[in-house]
């Protein structure tokens, strides 16, 4: 009686080992699932920036200067009054003040824009006129600038850059290098 009693036992776990148990001894491929990701590109093309500094009663970073974003293309136009006094690298590497202003364009490698604040330093790095001609720093004549001390000089610098922010103790320096005219949408 016993081995009928360990028949049905014996008899259900080999039906269940074939169940089971592989054909072979080959492992399946493993399914191979497509995800497809489709991402719209939100890049910006370029910033543009116009205005006139130094802002009134902004001791501050200028609020004119707030949108640019670390290498992303900027066309940059704006208009420096007084008492702001851009300053321009010469040849032996030191900045110096701009000796003479014939109310037309300004020779300038390397200039250093005064922005009105402590708190935010920006040098613009102008590149060849042959390769960079959208880049422009002029001297200009304004009457309503026009005083004792003042013949009406105001400074004007445009062009298109790409930005790179330097982060220095309480303040930010914005580093602009020279991009080609058509990255800020410049002669197309």
């Amino acid at each position: 009686m016993r081995v009928f009693n360990f028949i049905p036992v014996g008899l259900l776990a080999f039906a269940t080992a074939c169940v089971i148990a592989p054909s072979t001894t080959e492992l399946a491929a493993p399914r191979e699932e497509r995800v497809t990701t489709s991402v719209s590109e939100a890049r910006l093309s370029f910033i543009g920036i116009t205005g006139t500094l130094p802002e009134a009663g902004n001791e501050l970073p200028p609020d004119l200067l707030n949108s640019m974003i670390d290498l992303v293309p900027v066309r940059l136009d704006i208009t420096l009054r007084p008492p702001l006094e851009p300053t321009v690298q010469g040849k032996d590497g030191y900045y110096g003040p701009i000796k003479e202003c014939s109310f037309g364009a300004v020779r300038a490698d390397v200039i250093s824009v005064p922005t009105g604040s402590n708190h935010m330093l920006l040098d613009v790095r102008m590149g060849s006129p042959v390769d960079h001609p959208a880049n422009l720093f002029t001297c200009e004549y304004d009457p309503a600038n026009m005083t004792d001390d003042n013949p009406g000089t105001v400074y004007r610098l445009r062009g298109c850059f790409l930005p790179q922010s330097v982060s220095i103790p309480t303040a930010v320096q914005w580093v602009l290098n020279p991009l080609p005219a058509s990255a800020c949408g410049l002669g197309d």
